[in-house]
């Protein structure tokens, strides 16, 4: 099939999705809107019979944008798709961008989260393979506001962090005042009010330092209106001056011409003047005793008339400064009266004020005695915990190429680590040592969990100390058992439990025990990493009626080379990363103890501890942690 053939095969099957949209979709659409659409679908099926796809993914946009315009927004989102798929043929991703955090739009606005999540995802991508940090750092805001509607308020934080970090780093104040308030809403609904009051804080002082900033720029625009308005009114005075000069100077040239017409006139009518000037003379003095007489008694008139309108003037001003002055004295009088009642209200509030004060200061007070006596219960828990568990010497005593890292998240522990030294058949020919090792994870964290490891400490000593128990997989078998008796799980709601790996190794017979309930031991022989899983059943906890019937089983191990061996909690690879915002993952954490084991097992421990403060960074630790390591020797 050549490639006309196919151009045109896939020009019908557009087509095709396009007619079976539109019946479906234009269900709640008029028959004019249908039309309007229908002319796009049509201007696109046209541009793509000439190969101006461009233009086809321009018109299915545009009839995408219709069907959002006129509320249908689920009708949109199938010429919107083909827009995309169109413009991402010619590589233009910016509008590819657009248009997917528009379906995202749509898609949240009809409550499908999970779909308008996927879209803006996709739209983030192209953001960052674009490059442009702005755009970035509002696609990050979009995600993180998806993520806040379906609860996960951790990942929207992480989000939020990464687009304030952007907005501030490139000056982008709208995008740094969203930041900040989204951060607040989304530590409040995640109970953290502590962090929500501090981004509260920051939003309403960088809101206040940006409108300070915006007020200027409207002053120094208002400024340069004032000056450009100053100058046009200059402009047009000149204007008006020249066009005044203009009327003069016409009216001096006409006068000048009609003195030189006359001047040419009175030669000839010099003669005839001569003759009646003694007469008009006459009549002229007369004419002239008539009018002065008419133009005193007129002056007399006005003078009158001047001194009567001048003291009418007088009398309204005296009346409209009365009028003033009385107004004023009334205005005086009732701001007085507000101002009075005001100073009694504000000095009511200051009462109010000075009473809730002292109640809120004993109750600070109150408040912080109790917090005294909690860091005591605490401090005092602490070193029970500590006085408890033996420390990494005694280990070293009994394994000298070993190591414990013990990092609680809070200052008491729910993981913990047990080891006990037993000599097993004393008075027997087969008389053996055996050295127990154990990192537990008991549920929950801090005094609780901490309660937990201590009543699991005291069933391990007994069960192997007392009841001579000494293979792991009956040995956790008995732990379980005690754990639900001690906490009466059958019969009460508590729902408590560990997850554990333990290892029994027996010098003379060069054995290595395990058994693990849910965690595994991992052991590295000849440069080869090996991992044996756990049972599925954990210690305690919720009861199963088909995990009652499982029992925790043993492996051995033959100790016929050096071999590395470690055992450990989730914590570590638990631990969320302040660059990446992901968890490290037991995989990564397995590969980075194999690049370490044949290192001298303290410094296995520092390497270990800085690679998960450099993890970190400044994030909180999120779960407590245990790792122990050793290596075994054929004997």
């Amino acid at each position: 099939m050549n490639i006309k053939k196919q151009q045109i095969l896939y020009k019908l099957f557009l087509i095709i999705i396009i007619v079976i949209s539109s019946n479906v979709s234009f269900g709640q659409l008029s028959a004019k809107d249908k039309k309007n659409i229908n002319a796009f679908i049509n201007d696109a099926n046209n541009d793509i019979g000439n190969d101006n796809i461009k233009d086809a993914a321009n018109s299915y946009y545009k009839a995408g944008l219709y069907c959002f315009e006129k509320n249908v927004g689920e009708k949109a989102i199938p010429y919107l798709n083909e827009s995309a798929k169109l413009y991402g043929k010619i590589k233009d991703f910016k509008k590819v961008m657009k248009i997917y955090s528009n379906i995202g739009l749509i898609y949240s606005n009809m409550d499908k989260y999970d779909k308008s999540l996927r879209y803006f995802q996709q739209s983030l991508k192209i953001r960052k393979s674009i490059g442009n940090e702005k755009e970035i750092a509002s696609g990050l805001l979009d995600f993180a506001y998806i993520l806040s509607v379906q609860q996960d308020y951790k990942n929207a934080i992480l989000n939020i962090l990464k687009a304030l970090d952007i907005a501030n780093r490139i000056q982008e104040p709208k995008l740094v005042l969203i930041s900040y308030n989204m951060l607040a809403e989304n530590y409040q609904k995640a109970g953290n009010m502590q962090k929500a009051a501090e981004y509260m804080d920051k939003f309403a002082t960088y809101r206040q330092h940006y409108e300070k900033s915006q007020s200027k720029e409207r002053v120094s625009e208002e400024r340069i209106k004032s000056v450009a308005e100053i100058s046009m009114k200059e402009s047009e005075n000149r204007a008006k001056q020249l066009e005044l000069e203009l009327i003069r100077k016409n009216k001096e040239i006409a006068e000048d011409t009609l003195n030189r017409a006359i001047r040419a006139k009175q030669d000839s009518l010099k003669i005839a003047e001569t003759a009646i000037a003694l007469e008009q003379s006459k009549y002229a003095q007369a004419e002239k005793d008539r009018l002065l007489g008419e133009a005193m008694a007129k002056e007399e008139k006005a003078k009158q008339r001047l001194v009567y309108t001048i003291g009418i003037g007088i009398i309204a001003l005296i009346l409209f400064v009365s009028f003033i002055l009385v107004l004023n004295i009334r205005r005086r009088k009732k701001h007085n009266r507000q101002l009075h009642e005001t100073n009694e209200e504000i000095e009511r509030q200051k009462r109010n004020i000075e009473l809730k004060n002292n109640e809120l200061t004993d109750a600070f007070n109150k408040i912080d005695e109790q917090n005294k006596d909690i860091k005591a219960s605490i401090n005092y828990a602490v070193n029970i915990q500590k006085s408890m568990l033996p420390s990494q010497n005694s280990l070293q005593k009994l394994i000298p190429e070993s190591f414990i890292l013990f990092k609680p998240r809070d200052k008491v522990s729910g993981d913990f680590y047990w080891f006990k030294d037993v000599i097993v058949n004393p008075e027997k020919s087969d008389r053996h040592q055996n050295i127990f090792v154990s990192a537990i994870d008991c549920t929950g964290h801090g005094i609780p969990g901490a309660f937990l490891s201590m009543l699991s400490y005291n069933l391990l000593d007994n069960i192997v100390e007392q009841q001579k128990i000494f293979k792991p997989g009956k040995i956790l078998d008995e732990l379980h058992n005690g754990i639900r008796k001690s906490l009466r799980q059958n019969e009460s709601s508590n729902r408590d439990g560990m997850d554990m790996a333990l290892c029994s190794y027996s010098p003379e017979n060069n054995l290595l025990e395990f058994s693990g309930a849910k965690n595994p031991v991992i052991y590295i022989k000849d440069n080869k990493l090996h991992r044996v899983k756990g049972s599925i059943k954990p210690i305690g906890g919720i009861l199963y009626d088909r995990n009652e019937q499982i029992k925790f089983k043993t492996t051995s191990i033959e100790i016929d080379s050096p071999t590395t061996v470690y055992i450990f909690s989730d914590g570590y690879a638990d631990q969320i990363g302040e660059q990446t915002g992901r968890k490290l993952m037991t995989k990564f954490f397995r590969s980075l103890l194999g690049d370490i084991h044949n290192k001298p097992l303290n410094e296995q421990r520092d390497i270990l501890d800085m690679f998960l403060k450099k993890w970190q960074g400044n994030l909180e630790q999120v779960d407590d942690i245990v790792i122990i390591g050793f290596k075994l020797f054929p004997q």
